[in-house]
């Protein structure tokens, strides 16, 4: 069994962020050996890299996890690793195709390195492994765009690093400033004709406050102008400072309202402050009466209004009120047409369906106080109606008061000739500090540029420049990010620029990855193009990879043929079980895991499942067509303390208990399961999908966690939201069958036949590997659909080699939702025998499919004619080999009556299982 610890690594955004990254094992910090720090510094894009050699003092590998909300305008620009005894670059592919890549590797203990950025803005990277009394070497960059004249390195309150060293470059551009300013009194700042520079080397370092320098001043000149040539283009990038623009008192608003984000992710937000300047500033335009609020999450809550004028207090007690829970959806909002200004408070970090907001008329000011939030989403609603995005982050609150009160002029637009000048970005309205970046492609020696600046009204201020080749500066790079970062406001139309960007850029997007692999064969596994020094081995093993791919893909329709034969095969004459050699009596767990109690039944009892039901002759001659049968589901019931306590309390009571759990429990995927599980079962629907859907936003782009929730709403019928989350599952996990086929059911129930039958079309058109065994089961779902829905299908695509209708009197499955758990399903017929994947056939005609002892199932049990008696349906949790945020791992089990007819009945259970080896008795099937 393969298992590993996880560590905390941390990183908290400042200017960059408040400290250095650190490997932590629970509350130890791994130690740093060897540290060095670059930063170059064009105009105003600092890129700063930190090359960290950690050690490990124990006596066993490490995984290190780590994850850091990015704040506006920051990215990262490099990762590494060291392989052996060479540092290896990270390459940027799609981020699926890379954690494709990582998951693989990792059962094979060869794990790579890798980061992503996850929805909202927050990055992830897993490295392993960190060796035993060893050093791991990582290299980060990060690149952003400075907000002040002056930049800051957090180095403060760190243990004593071994060797420290730190390399500045600033490149000069046309500034004739003659000295840096450090606040840092070791630092001494040189410079020649090209660049500011500094070094500074010391061992056994540590520092107590940040190491801080200004940039050089544009007094003489207000612009630095940067070009970088490469493969016959010529890259431009000018950094300008801004010009005194005036600030107008804007029209005031007589009817506002505010849409409140109270998801559970909005919890990092720092209220207090959004609060300060909402009262502020309803309290600066005391003419607006009336003010509506609506707070969301995964669903709009009814607007309520208030009377503010010059007292506010009702309204800001409501919001203090607000809790902060259940995932988001903000293809829900629907913004008020009838108000003359609307208030978005929000990280826009979308956990359910789509980013798809219909645009409202009216100004739209987004507000958002945490890093981490959805940026471009947030601009892209402020600039399309014509408001302003107000980072409370970066922004003082008096600050962004002027924002809110203010029609500020801003840059408005570029203008060139295009014969001279191929692209600029940006060119849209927007609001602007001391310095505007402007990037762009010269296409003669030289061209002029305007900058024009003013309002509503028209231009009121011009800059302009003339663009010509200067010395090479490394400035391409910051073309492509500002191009990026306008493409990103239609990333669905613009994705697949963005991804050639970003690869050739190596530049992280919310759809791309860095991967470091160990061997090029898994370079190669994964069509990935390797760093340069791997690059002659890949190319001429992805060539033999080439012709072996063609001759397999011949080979899928002959072996889904094979595979159709040996199920008609079966349907048709059941192999006959001479002997049957009963293995030892089921000894069920008490309990499951520490916080588990005993099943019980959760419906009218039936007989004892050891009970056997007339004898299989007998049964024989009753007719079967008219054979009555019934499922009974035997109910979970969580014995957490706090489940305990839930259980006793009044409904009214209900929330005040919750909310005291969560903070004991907030990080818990169980608890939010549980507490949702009992809700349901109450009748609460609406406040049972709240409670769910925060187990999404605990680990975002969770596919087991996405898994759990999606088969939960399911279970409810909560259809329309379950396909939104099973489409994200898809795009992250397209490569296995299990995204696929969950998404087929979901379409199934909710009378989407045809959506369904073209995915199982697609699952049997493609092979697999280890997962190629689920077609078994795929092909019972796809002739029960045809053979229920035919008249609603079209079947032109359906291969007709494939369509054989086999109705089942009993069928059983059982999926999980972990990729590293192996789940067995056991059923005992009444004839006592044991079908179970070391038994696979009986003699009653019952079959189970093959075993899947590596992630997530399916496994089913069939049975064409069900002798009379008890079908009593088992689990046994053979082993796992994992350890994550997840916890416990949720299993699914449907039992199903005369599968594939018009008389098919189903009843589904969902429960936990926290322990190995545990083996439990979760259902009975009675045919009569």
């Amino acid at each position: 069994m393969f298992k590993y610890f996880i560590l905390a690594i941390t990183l908290f955004s400042s200017i960059l962020f408040a400290q250095l990254p650190t490997l932590k094992v629970a509350d130890k910090s791994l130690k740093i050996s060897n540290m060095k720090v670059d930063i170059e510094i064009v105009g105003s894009i600092a890129t700063t890299t930190f090359d960290i050699t950690y050690y490990n003092p124990y006596k066993r590998d490490l995984t290190g996890e780590f994850s850091m909300p990015m704040n506006e305008g920051q990215e990262i620009s490099r990762y590494a690793l060291m392989v052996g005894d060479k540092l290896r670059e990270g390459v940027v592919v799609q981020k699926v195709k890379a954690r494709q890549a990582f998951e693989a590797v990792v059962a094979q203990k060869i794990d790579p390195g890798i980061i992503n950025i996850t929805k909202g803005n927050y990055f992830k990277t897993k490295i392993y492994p960190i060796p035993a009394k060893g050093h791991k070497r990582v290299v980060i960059a990060l690149t952003e765009t400075l907000q002040d004249d002056h930049y800051i390195l957090p180095i403060q309150n760190q243990k004593p690093i071994d060797k420290f060293s730190l390399d500045i470059k600033i490149l000069k551009g046309n500034s004739t400033e003659q000295n840096i300013l450090s606040e840092f009194n070791t630092i001494n700042i040189t410079q020649d004709n090209q660049a500011y520079m500094m070094h500074f080397n010391k061992e056994n370092f540590s520092l107590k406050k940040p190491i801080k320098f200004a940039l050089p001043k544009l007094d003489k000149t207000d612009h630095q102008l940067f070009t970088e040539t490469i493969g016959g283009k010529t890259y431009f990038y000018l950094n300008v400072k801004t010009p005194d623009l005036q600030k107008m008192r804007k029209k005031l608003p007589k009817k506002i309202t505010i849409y409140w984000d109270n998801s559970f992710s909005a919890s990092s937000r720092d209220r207090a402050k959004e609060l300060e300047l909402l009262e502020s500033y309803l309290k600066a335009i005391d003419g607006v009466k009336k003010v509506s609020l609506v707070a969301f999450n995964y669903r709009m809550l009814p607007a309520k209004q208030f009377s503010v004028g010059s007292d506010v207090s009702k309204l800001i007690n409501y919001i203090k009120s607000l809790k902060n829970d259940g995932g988001t959806t903000l293809a829900r909002l629907k913004f008020d047409a009838k108000s003359d200004e609307i208030l978005l408070f929000s990280d826009a970090i979308n956990t359910i369906g789509g980013e798809s907001v219909s645009i409202s008329k009216k100004p739209i000011y987004t507000i958002s106080s945490s890093a981490g939030s959805n940026y471009a989403f947030l601009k892209k609603l402020a600039s399309q109606s014509n408001g302003e995005f107000i980072n409370l982050d970066r922004l003082s609150t008096k600050k962004a008061l002027e924002v809110l009160l203010s029609d500020e002029e801003k840059f408005l637009s570029c203008k060139y000739n295009k014969s001279t000048i191929a692209e600029v970005y940006p060119n849209t309205p927007m609001r602007v500090g001391k310095f505007l970046q402007i990037t762009g492609v010269l296409k003669s020696s030289q061209g002029k540029l305007t900058l024009n600046y003013g309002s509503k009204k028209g231009i009121t201020a011009k800059q302009t420049y003339t663009i010509e080749k200067k010395s090479s500066s490394p400035i391409a790079r910051i073309w492509a990010s500002k191009k990026i970062e306008v493409l990103s406001w239609n990333e669905a139309k613009n994705s697949k620029t963005i991804e050639v960007l970003s690869k050739k850029y190596s530049i992280l997007t919310k759809n791309t990855a860095f991967i470091v692999l160990d061997r090029v064969e898994d370079y190669v596994t994964h069509c990935i193009t390797p760093p340069k020094e791997l690059r002659k081995a890949y190319d001429t093993l992805i060539a033999e990879q080439k012709k072996l791919s063609k001759e397999k893909l011949q080979t899928v329709h002959q072996r889904n043929l094979e595979r159709i034969t040996q199920l008609k095969e079966w349907y048709k004459n059941p192999p006959k079980i001479e002997e049957y050699n009963a293995p030892e009596p089921i000894e069920e767990e008490n309990g499951i895991g520490g916080d588990i109690a005993p099943m019980v039944i959760a419906e009218p009892s039936v007989e004892s499942s050891q009970r056997r039901v007339r004898s299989t002759s007998k049964a024989k001659k009753e007719t079967h067509k008219k054979a009555a049968a019934s499922i009974k589901i035997l109910a979970w019931l969580p014995d957490a303390p706090y489940m305990k306590k839930l259980r006793k309390i009044s409904t009214k009571e209900f929330d005040k208990h919750y909310y005291t759990f969560k903070k004991e429990n907030r990080n818990r995927p169980a608890f939010y399961i549980e507490v949702s599980d009992y809700l349901f079962k109450k009748g609460l629907h609406k406040k049972a999908v709240r409670v769910l859907t925060n187990t999404i936003e605990l680990d975002l782009e969770n596919p087991e966690l996405l898994k759990v929730v999606a088969k939960r709403l399911m279970d409810e019928k909560e259809y329309t939201m379950a396909i939104m989350v099973y489409k994200e599952i898809r795009a992250l996990r397209p490569k296995e069958p299990q995204s696929h086929r969950d998404l087929a059911i979901a379409y199934v129930n909710k009378k989407q036949y045809q959506k369904a039958l073209d995915i199982y079309t697609f699952i049997l058109s493609k092979e697999w590997d280890r997962f190629d065994d689920i077609k078994d089961t795929i092909f019972n779902e796809y002739n029960a659909l045809i053979a229920k829905h035919r008249k609603q299908l079209n079947l032109k695509k359906v291969k007709k080699d494939y369509i054989f209708s086999m109705p089942l009197d009993v069928r059983i499955t059982v999926s999980w939702s972990s990729n590293q758990n192996d789940i067995d399903l056991w059923v005992v017929d009444p004839n006592g025998e044991k079908c179970y994947y070391s038994h696979k056939n009986t003699k009653a005609g019952g079959k189970i499919s093959q075993d899947f002892t590596r992630g997530y199932g399916p496994e089913e049990y069939s049975i064409k004619k069900a002798p009379r008696g008890l079908y009593t349906v088992y689990l046994h949790y053979f082993s796992e080999s994992r350890q994550s945020i997840t916890g416990p791992v949720t299993i699914h089990a449907t039992l199903t009556t005369h599968y594939g007819t018009k008389q098919e009945k189903s009843k589904k259970i969902m429960i936990q299982l926290e322990k190995d080896k545990d083996t439990m008795q979760i259902g009975i099937l009675e045919f009569r």
